[in-house]
């Protein structure tokens, strides 16, 4: 057995061996810190005694009135789902797919992530998968777990993934820099003409390609149990839809069940170290880790989820960082210039739930003043005269937040930053003020001024509150392979199973949320070479 480590758990350690029955007993100060690992035995018996928790007793309990014969299965209308299907059904299988809704799943995914493309050529500006990797990896907590190799694999087929997509109906039309991130170099967020609607930029028009090769869609259905033989091979699924109970007897499962962002046993499970993690996605309930220990597969979960910091009255943002960012006892915490994702990350390791980020009024005026009224009523922003008076307002030490205001208009002063590096003025690219779209690839250069004193009353601080329910992913799932073969503890092919997507995405993505665009870089390679592998496999 592997050791259990803090920042990334297996299924060989705490992750899959704690069952949902004992969550009574350990939720209690669990946040932030993952208990020690319990054996793979007890791990299999305690965590299947707590399906039942995370599963419909009813739909559980349907009995199968109807057998169907399958090549290939796939649980999930996702985009992951949906390319492996028509990657399957490209390979030569008769695919049918099964979604949980009555329709499409809302999709919160918009832009993807790629290197090596036509397009970023022509800008003249690109990186190789391997700085790709790199980046995805820059911070070493997630050493013990993440699979580099697979990373790679994916950095790799990044460009292909971007001609795919084209070639099956999505319309990209070009890579940009995010409006989070005006600092990024190179551009390396592809967005589609749909803008932020995922369901019309890649759900509608995959569901219409795999509907032109023959794939079967059954909505309302859901998944209930993965089923094997004698030798652990996968032979079977369980479904349900409505009073009617359907074995599918399969050749190639792949589960594209998404992840368990609507579960809270298993947030509190799977993702302790998301600071007030609370449920969100409401169809993800963890399928595919609810399944895992009942078929001997290994599960990887480091222990958070997508998440990053705003406002809770909405309207404020700060990409860039030009303000001075404070933690609950008034201290700086952080190079505020880094990327948003980056910080959330940074909070994560440091136990930060909530900051403050402070302006003076000329700054506020620039950067925040659309929060505007509303957060002054609700108390979210508070403003003062003086840093004193502002101190108190936010409730944190008076001294300790004069003391950093007066070290950090210091570093203004000198245009140098010798607490945490952040650069005086920084040269960003932002969207054409005068297009209407939410993506233009018309950018245009802007410099930022980054050290900014706090100057001219009245002083304001925003609060800033960590939020996991503006994004929708969850990290952490099944082991798989670059085929998408999912691997049991040992290491090897659980015959006939593949996952793609959230339902196996914890060894490619860490605790925290790299970049924009990272998941669905993920979802399309792996879905293309599963559902490939997939009906290779059906031939037999």
């Amino acid at each position: 057995m592997e050791n259990a480590t803090r920042e990334g758990l297996t299924r060989r350690t705490f992750v899959a061996g704690v069952g949902l029955s004992t969550l009574g007993a350990i939720t209690t100060g669990m946040l932030g810190c993952a208990p020690e690992g319990i054996s793979t035995k007890e791990a299999s018996t305690t965590s299947g005694q707590a399906e039942t928790k995370s599963t419909s007793a009813s739909a559980s309990d349907v009995a199968m009135t109807e057998t169907v014969e399958a090549d290939v299965v796939v649980i999930g209308t996702g985009v992951s789902g949906l390319t492996a299907a028509i990657s399957a059904a490209e390979n030569g299988a008769n695919v049918t797919v099964i979604e949980k809704l009555d329709g499409l799943k809302k999709v919160y995914a918009h832009s993807i992530t790629a290197v090596g493309t036509s397009f970023q050529k022509e800008l003249g500006e690109d990186w190789s998968p391997e700085e790709l990797v790199a980046f995805w990896n820059q911070y070493p907590d997630s050493e013990s777990f993440m699979d580099h190799e697979a990373q790679l694999f994916a950095a790799q087929h990044s460009a292909e993934s971007i001609d795919w997509l084209i070639e099956h109906g999505v319309d990209i039309v070009g890579v940009t820099v995010p409006p989070t991130n005006p600092f990024q170099v190179p551009a390396r967020t592809f967005v589609t003409s749909a803008d932020r609607d995922g369901v019309k930029a890649y759900l509608e028009p995959l569901k219409a390609k795999a509907e032109e090769l023959g794939v079967e869609f059954r909505f309302s259905t859901e998944a209930t149990k993965i089923v094997i033989d004698g030798t652990g091979s996968v032979t079977g699924l369980e479904t349900v839809s409505g009073s009617t109970g359907t074995l599918f007897k399969l050749k190639s499962l792949i589960v594209a069940a998404g992840g368990f962002g609507a579960s809270p046993d298993l947030l509190r499970l799977y993702a302790p170290r998301t600071p007030n993690c609370s449920t969100f996605d409401g169809e993800s309930k963890g399928f595919a880790l609810i399944q895992a220990p009942k078929i001997g597969a290994d599960v990887v979960a480091p222990g958070g989820t997508m998440a990053y910091f705003v406002n809770v009255d909405g309207g404020y943002t700060d990409n860039p960082g030009q303000g001075l960012f404070v933690n609950r006892e008034g201290k700086r915490w952080v190079n505020e210039n880094l990327y948003f994702l980056d910080r959330a990350g940074i909070a994560y390791k440091q136990g930060i739930t909530e900051y403050w980020a402070l302006y003076d009024a000329t700054l506020y005026d620039q950067v925040a003043a659309q929060t505007g009224e509303k957060g002054l009523a609700s108390g979210s922003i508070v403003t003062a005269n003086t840093i004193e008076e502002l101190a108190r307002a936010m409730n944190v030490n008076v001294a300790t937040l004069k003391n950093t205001v007066d070290e950090y208009n210091e570093f203004c002063a000198t245009g140098k930053d010798t607490a945490f590096g952040k650069p005086a003025t920084r040269m960003g690219r932002v969207f054409d003020p005068n297009s209407t779209k939410a993506y233009d690839l018309d950018l245009i250069d802007k410099e930022f001024t980054l050290l900014n004193p706090l100057a001219t009353p009245p002083f304001y601080a925003i609060n800033a509150t960590v939020q996991t329910t503006a994004l929708s992913g969850t990290t952490g799932g099944m082991r798989t392979n670059t085929n998408g073969e999912v691997l049991d503890i040992e290491g090897s092919p659980i015959p006939n199973l593949y996952a793609v997507g959230e339902s196996a995405n914890g060894h490619l993505i860490g605790y925290f949320y790299p970049q924009s665009g990272t998941s669905l870089c993920m979802c399309f390679c792996f879905g293309r070479y599963a559902g490939a592998a997939a009906a290779e496999n059906a031939k037999g």
